[in-house]
């Protein structure tokens, strides 16, 4: 992915709800004083940037682990507050091979990114890097499909992150307790120009040869346009699902 394509994606994914910010951090005890986070495949730094931003009774530290350079870029553009990237240290380098000592943080967060890991390296890495108690996080926003207009929107998209009801990371339960999980429901508001924008974001398009793409758009463009009247400028409300996962070191 290059630079222009980091800044796409930086612009057109969602966030995180502060309710689901929140859980993250709330996840491990601690004293009073600053909570040590790694972001492992931290991307543009979408989380990166709200885990940093979130504590107010509490300092968030912030390790952002990322192995592209665009990413990184766009990442260290936008932690502007000079105040944040005091707090923000950046890694590139895997998620599998953070380079972090022992013991150096609190929680591991893994945000929209599980998928890629190699899933046994980066449980023993979390783990080796985790504190005692402390705590994997894996969290993740889905397009909510329980809506047949976005159901059918999340199919046109090959939207690959759409959510699996019951589904929970298989965590090594020599590593990890068994994990928690959290849904937290929202929306957010885009344009269907936006829309289409946002398709282009997904994994499946970037994987995608010209013809799939041109099909792809055609059939999108059709079903914005024709079936559901959207103008380019037209605003639709996309329904989310945030699921968070959590589970302490052991």
């Amino acid at each position: 992915m290059g630079l222009a394509a980091a800044r796409e994606y930086d612009e057109l994914r969602p966030r995180y709800p502060q309710q689901a910010v929140e859980a993250i951090l709330g996840s491990v005890s601690r004293a009073a004083g600053s909570l040590r986070v790694a972001d492992v495949g931290a991307g543009t730094g979408i989380l990166t940037r709200q885990l940093l931003a979130a504590g107010e009774d509490r300092v968030v530290r912030v390790h952002a682990v990322e192995p592209s350079g665009p990413m990184t870029q766009v990442l260290q553009e936008t932690v502007g507050d000079e105040e944040l990237r005091r707090r923000l240290q950046v890694h590139l380098t895997s998620a599998e091979d953070t380079g972090l000592e022992e013991g150096a943080v609190d929680v591991v967060v893994a945000a929209q990114a599980w998928h890629w890991f190699e899933t046994g390296f980066v449980q023993r890495e979390a783990h080796r890097i985790l504190a005692e108690r402390g705590v994997l996080a894996i969290v993740s926003n889905h397009l909510d499909t329980s809506d047949p207009w976005v159901h059918r929107l999340t199919r046109i998209m090959r939207a690959g992150d759409v959510h699996r009801p019951g589904w929970s990371p298989p965590l090594d339960p020599r590593l990890f307790a068994p994990p928690r999980t959290e849904e937290f429901t929202w929306s957010r508001r885009l344009t269907a120009d936006d829309v289409r924008r946002l398709a282009a974001t997904m994994s499946s398009w970037l994987r995608a040869g010209p013809k799939e793409r041109a099909r792809r758009r055609e059939n999108l463009d059709w079903y914005l346009d024709e079936h559901t009247g959207l103008a380019g400028d037209d605003v639709v409300e996309l329904p989310y699902l945030t699921v968070l996962h959590t589970a302490q070191r052991r």
